[in-house]
C-alpha cells in the first residue's frame, strides 16, 4: 500500500494506517453507497488480491454485505446491522468530530458537515 500517513483519514489516524483499516475507512466514508471491490482497490492504491481478500475476510464477519449485481460486477456495502458495524460506526463520526474540534480551534470558520460520511471538515 502506498498511502502515507499524510493521506491517511480521522480513523486511519486514531486506530493506526494499516490496509484492513483503510479499507474499513473508505466503507465508513462511503456508507450509504455500494461499491466494487476493483474500485476500492483502485481509490485506496492497494492490489485487487489482498483488496478481495480483506473483502472476504470482512464479510466473513458480517462488515460488509453484497447489495447488488451490475452487469456482472458484485457491489457491496458496509452492512448496518451488523453491532461491530455500527460500533466502527460510532467511533467514525467520533473521529470525525475530534477533526472538527481540532480544526475549530485553529480555525474557527471551520463547516461541520455531519452525517455525510466525510473523513474531513471543509475550511472556509
Amino acid at each position: 500500500m502506498k498511502m502515507k500517513e499524510s493521506e491517511a483519514g480521522a480513523f486511519c489516524e486514531t486506530y493506526g494506517l494499516t490496509i484492513e483499516n483503510c479499507v474499513l475507512e473508505y466503507l465508513l466514508e462511503n456508507q450509504d453507497l455500494d461499491f466494487a471491490i476493483g474500485d476500492m482497490a483502485e481509490e485506496l492504491d492497494i492490489s485487487r488480491p489482498k483488496a478481495y481478500e480483506v473483502m472476504k475476510d470482512f464479510e466473513g464477519k458480517g462488515y460488509v454485505m453484497k447489495s447488488r449485481i451490475d452487469g456482472k460486477t458484485q457491489l457491496y456495502k458496509l452492512n448496518k446491522d451488523n453491532l461491530r458495524g455500527r460500533i466502527f460506526l460510532r467511533n467514525f463520526d467520533e473521529c470525525l468530530q475530534l477533526v472538527i474540534e481540532e480544526n475549530s480551534a485553529i480555525n474557527p470558520m471551520v463547516i461541520a458537515p455531519m452525517n455525510f460520511g466525510l473523513a474531513s471538515a471543509k475550511m472556509v
